[in-house]
């Protein structure tokens, strides 16, 4: 008997159940991929919190144990995805398991997609003025990946309502400058909530031992998911 595309969605769901503290959404997202994944415009969002206390011991930067913790989440990550990439093949179905932190754009500084779209049709969150996808529970402390299917998903999440409101923590802490301050929309540029290669090069010229991969200071500062904030 053929498996129908609802009974493969609850098959995927309780894979990812066994996942401790795992946040995952499902969204339709042929609109904004890439066209080399146009044949799998569904969206398997992924997302795993780091370590609160961690990122609470950021303060003027990052540190070695916050970075170490970026690698880590974002290689469990990667592992998730690549075994439901191949769950959902060898159910007969297409599937791309899209890295959580891969840039193959060096010029825009971009990934194959953009994941945090993604996690907000898909009801993860919303994308706060730091361009940050904020959870409800874990606020922006999580990491996040895509598996991209041709399985027609029912996608009945609505977008989380936008918290930032008046707040401007993650603006007025950025040492580089970078983030504007406007309220996301999905209208709305990145360009016109955060400059890219401003937060990138402070990064690389203040953070080189870390790769100029990672800063954290306006993951750290932000109110939503911050127990020490409540």
């Amino acid at each position: 008997m053929q498996t129908t595309d609802l009974e493969i969605q609850k098959d995927i769901i309780n894979l990812l159940e066994k996942f401790d503290k795992i946040l995952y959404g499902f969204a339709y997202v042929g609109d904004i991929a890439a066209c080399k994944y146009k044949n799998s415009p569904y969206a398997i969002t992924i997302g795993l919190p780091i370590s609160p206390t961690i990122v609470d011991d950021i303060v003027s930067g990052p540190n070695q144990a916050y970075y170490n913790e970026y690698l880590s989440v974002n290689d469990r990550l990667d592992l998730i995805t690549e075994q439901l990439k191949n769950a959902i093949v060898k159910k007969g179905h297409l599937a791309y398991a899209i890295a959580s932190s891969k840039r193959t754009d060096f010029v825009n500084i971009k990934g194959d997609f953009p994941h945090k779209a993604a996690a907000v049709r898909g009801g993860l969150g919303w994308i706060g003025k730091s361009s940050l996808l904020i959870t409800r529970q874990y606020g922006p402390r999580v990491r996040i990946s895509t598996v991209l299917t041709d399985i027609p998903f029912q996608t009945d999440s609505f977008p989380a309502k936008n918290y930032c409101g008046k707040c401007k923590k993650c603006v007025d802490v950025c040492p580089a400058g970078a983030i504007v301050g406007n309220v996301w929309s999905e209208e709305l540029s990145r360009e016109k909530l955060i400059d890219v290669k401003k937060c990138d090069l402070w990064k690389i010229d203040n953070y080189s031992q870390f790769h100029g991969h990672v800063c954290g200071i306006c993951v750290a500062v932000c109110p939503h998911g911050n127990k020490k904030a409540k």
